[in-house]
């Protein structure tokens, strides 16, 4: 029996973005696609993601999501994006992602983060 060996790259982010269900497109080195919130005080609400499109996935992980509108980190490690002023980084890199490198374990990781917000602000 043979292991199926996800697809690496770029394209491997793409692809599994898109089996997810989400509808994918690239602005320079970003994969960007809409993400409705389930949890925290943001649920409900339809925010857009920018994922980095890290040469070595899935060994490495995007650094951390690229959001907009602009909602503060949870833990207030907000950056600059190169993806323009009304997107803010979170500077934060999935901790447990040697358990699970796929792009359904960065979800999990972005569903974390939005949980982790407080009244719409960083805690």
């Amino acid at each position: 029996m043979t292991a199926v060996m996800p697809e690496a790259g770029p394209a491997g982010i793409v692809a599994g973005l898109r089996r997810a269900g989400y509808t994918v497109e690239q602005s320079g080195n970003f994969a960007v696609f809409d993400y409705l919130v389930e949890v925290g005080p943001q649920a409900g609400t339809t925010v857009r993601i920018g994922l980095e499109l890290v040469p070595d996935w899935p060994l490495s992980a995007p650094h951390g999501p690229h959001i907009t509108p602009r909602l503060g980190h949870p833990h207030g490690a907000v950056h600059t994006s190169p993806l323009g002023p009304e997107w803010e980084h979170w500077s934060r890199p999935p901790a447990d992602w040697a358990q699970d490198r796929t792009v359904r374990g960065y979800l999990r990781h972005l569903r974390t983060l939005f949980a982790q917000l407080e009244n719409g602000r960083s805690a």
